[in-house]
């Protein structure tokens, strides 16, 4: 597998990053980002995440090709197409479960997939999220509600699977 960097987000990864939000497959899977593109929502992304976690860019050799996060106890990720299928997802994504879970004072991790997001749903499983709740939550690229599975990882559980693992 190739070896992934964590990073602050940065103005200089506005191409990267419109490349990414460019692409109807991503975006589809995002709640809140806007289809189609809007230049000036991208360019608000491409700034160091000020609020309550982190968003980090996902960079091989220091290209962005995709963001991941937890914000607000949410974890949120989108990746470029050209890198599906790879692990990244699941390897990205459970480097950004250790560290809110090693930097944050909180019980409960939270993750949603849309009904039609397999890929996603089987990464949150592969690290120990369990569903708790579907609904309908309101796309804003699709412009209508869309069916979301909500899943969450507790501190006890994910302590449990990386002592079993080890």
């Amino acid at each position: 597998m190739v070896e992934l960097k964590y990073r602050d987000i940065r103005p200089g990864d506005l191409t990267d990053l419109t490349e990414v939000a460019s692409d109807w497959s991503v975006v589809r899977q995002l709640g809140g980002w806007p289809w189609p593109p809007e230049p000036e929502f991208t360019k608000s992304r491409c700034q160091p995440y000020d609020g309550d976690g982190f968003v980090w860019a996902i960079c091989i050799d220091d290209k962005l090709y995709g963001t991941i996060g937890v914000t607000g106890g949410d974890l949120g990720y989108m990746l470029n197409p050209v890198v599906h299928g790879k692990g990244i997802a699941t390897k990205a994504t459970e480097a950004a479960v250790a560290h809110a879970y090693a930097t944050q004072d909180r019980d409960v991790i939270t993750g949603s997939t849309w009904y039609d997001n397999p890929a996603s749903a089987r990464v949150l499983g592969k690290l120990g999220f369990v569903h708790w709740q579907t609904r309908y939550v309101r796309s804003k690229a699709r412009g209508f509600p869309v069916l979301v599975h909500h899943r969450k990882l507790t501190r006890e559980t994910w302590q449990r699977l990386r002592s079993a693992a080890q």
